[in-house]
């Protein structure tokens, strides 16, 4: 098994770094979502997890999308993540309804800050 190097422990960090960045302005953007109406409100501890779970399979979805060019990596990267984040959302009961239309927005908020992040990213910090 190779040993890790230092550049590799440093991209690996700057790795994580940039999906957690990533996914707390996500969350920032959701929050603000949520904020809209009544029926859009959810408990303080959704936005915990999602920073958490989030970060987790944003993590391991970066392992084998981070050679993609910017395009393509920035949608599979908010697709996996909204669809897993939703799918765990209707499994604690949230509605049809509200599970897809979060959906929608998750993505949206995900994929326009993953690809301002990963161009960003790309251009300054070698990650690939």
């Amino acid at each position: 098994m190779k040993k890790l190097g230092k550049k590799d422990i440093k991209k690996i960090v700057y790795s994580f770094l940039i999906i957690l960045l990533i996914i707390l302005l996500f969350t920032l953007g959701d929050y603000f979502m949520h904020l809209l109406k009544d029926e859009y409100s959810v408990p303080s501890y959704y936005f915990k997890n999602k920073l958490i779970f989030g970060t987790i399979i944003g993590s391991f979805v970066f392992i084998f999308i981070r050679k993609m060019n910017l395009l393509k990596k920035s949608l599979i990267f908010s697709l996996l993540i909204s669809i897993f984040l939703q799918i765990r959302y209707f499994l604690e009961g949230y509605s049809k309804d509200f599970v897809f239309l979060f959906l929608f927005i998750h993505f949206l908020i995900l994929f326009i800050t993953s690809l301002i992040i990963f161009k960003i990213s790309d251009k300054y910090i070698k990650t690939k």
